[in-house]
């Protein structure tokens, strides 16, 4: 009776340090998914902080660098986030110019894009960088 407690023993180890290492990458996993809608959260808030710059401030687009303005409200939004944005990660479009006035014309869209590469904790299993990208169009009053 002694040797089938002891057997039985082992047998528990054996399973409980399986069943840990298995809990310990979903609880990984799972800390790593909130971080991903957490840092696509800031950057969707980016993307439309810098499309409302735009629409504000339409002549913009003739600055120097262009849409630096645009770019340093989307960067501006997500400072001190955790999400380490540069103005290489932003991107604006559809700023079209239909007449010889500078600037963002009238009743067109502008659309901001932010493109962050995120770290994942667990790339032992899976890629090493999820790629994230989020826009936003909004039109000039």
């Amino acid at each position: 009776m002694m040797k089938r407690y002891r057997s039985e023993r082992g047998q528990s180890l054996l399973e409980f340090a399986l069943i840990v290492m298995v809990m310990f990458f979903i609880g990984v996993a799972a800390l790593d998914l909130g971080r991903v809608f957490f840092a696509t959260i800031v950057i969707t808030n980016a993307s439309r902080e810098g499309a409302r710059y735009l629409t504000q401030h339409p002549d913009d687009s003739t600055s120097t660098p262009i849409f630096d303005g645009t770019k340093k409200a989307a960067l501006a939004e997500a400072q001190g986030s955790m999400v380490s944005l540069t103005a290489s990660n932003v991107t604006v479009t559809y700023c079209l110019l239909a007449d010889a006035l500078p600037g963002c014309d009238k009743g067109f869209p502008v659309q901001v894009t932010v493109d962050y590469d995120f770290q994942l904790s667990t790339s032992i299993f899976f890629p090493s960088t999820l790629p994230l990208s989020r826009s936003t169009r909004m039109l000039v009053p």
